[in-house]
């Protein structure tokens, strides 16, 4: 076997335990798994400079600069002669997905987020906000409470919800390998555990590494320990939808591959059951504070 035919071994046995059977899905997971210490190092500067309060436009240009070069314009240049057209390729779908999922969670979900957890974003230099007007607290005082959403946050948020759903996602299918040998039965049980603990850590993670002191003054929780203890299981719920939803476009080869409109309904869909999901919490349970 010459060496080349090693490493395509390697990377045969990988795909289907890591990465994905489909070589184009398995492609892309690998290259957005790179993005993850770009994106803790461009969060870090950003948070140290203070640069996270500034005016509209630099506001919206630092957001769409952690988000855009990277994850959408480098893998189309670098996937220009694979085979596989843009507008089929999962590298695109993804972000796809990613966006118009963050743009329903963003506009309507962060409003319970204000009500619910207790977060509050102040940004005293930005001006152009946009959320839900029916959703979360009254337009009359929302600005002067620190509960509006900057329209920058928008893409912002693809660039976290990328980080997580990749890592995600790679880590559960690893797991879920190691229950090949189960019954059907315990193989259904063991994957509502896999998805559940996945769902639970990173939003417990996100709340633990983003609300940091260099960024303590632009976006903050009124009580920390609530939302690390109770919001994060409220948090979780975005995870329970999309994490098992973004696992299953373009996984197998042998199922038809996601068309734009299908990611865009199944993002679409991922953020009114989620939202529903929300909503059933501030009825029953009601806030954490």
């Amino acid at each position: 076997m010459t060496e080349y035919d090693g490493n395509r071994g390697l990377a045969g046995r990988l795909e289907g335990i890591w990465f994905s059977p489909n070589p184009d899905k398995a492609w892309a997971e690998k290259f957005f798994l790179t993005f993850v210490p770009v994106f803790f190092v461009y969060n870090g500067v950003i948070q140290s400079l203070g640069w996270l309060d500034t005016n509209d436009f630099w506001h919206i240009v630092q957001n769409v600069c952690m988000w855009i070069p990277y994850c959408v314009l480098f893998p189309a240049w670098l996937r220009r002669d694979s085979g596989v057209k843009w507008r089929q390729s999962y590298w695109f779908k993804f972000n796809l997905y990613m966006f118009v999922f963050v743009f329903f969670v963003t506009y309507f979900h962060t409003e319970y987020f204000f009500d619910v957890l207790g977060l509050r974003y102040r940004f005293d230099d930005v001006s152009l906000y946009f959320d839900s007007a029916m959703v979360g607290p009254s337009e009359e005082t929302a600005a002067a409470v620190y509960k509006k959403v900057p329209l920058g946050m928008y893409l912002n948020a693809v660039a976290f919800f990328v980080v997580y759903h990749v890592v995600a996602i790679v880590c559960m299918r690893r797991v879920r390998s190691m229950t090949n040998g189960f019954g059907a039965a315990a193989r259904r049980v063991a994957w509502i555990v896999i998805v559940a603990i996945s769902a639970l850590f990173f939003a417990w993670a996100e709340t633990w590494l983003y609300i940091t002191q260099a960024a303590s003054e632009n976006v903050w929780y009124v009580d920390l320990e609530a939302m690390l203890l109770w919001g994060s299981v409220f948090y979780s719920m975005y995870f329970l939808v999309s994490f098992p939803n973004v696992f299953r476009m373009d996984e197998e080869m042998s199922e038809p591959r996601w068309s734009l409109s299908r990611t865009c309904l199944e993002a679409s869909a991922a953020g009114a059951i989620s939202l529903l999901l929300l909503d059933l919490w501030a009825g029953f349970l009601g806030p954490i504070l």
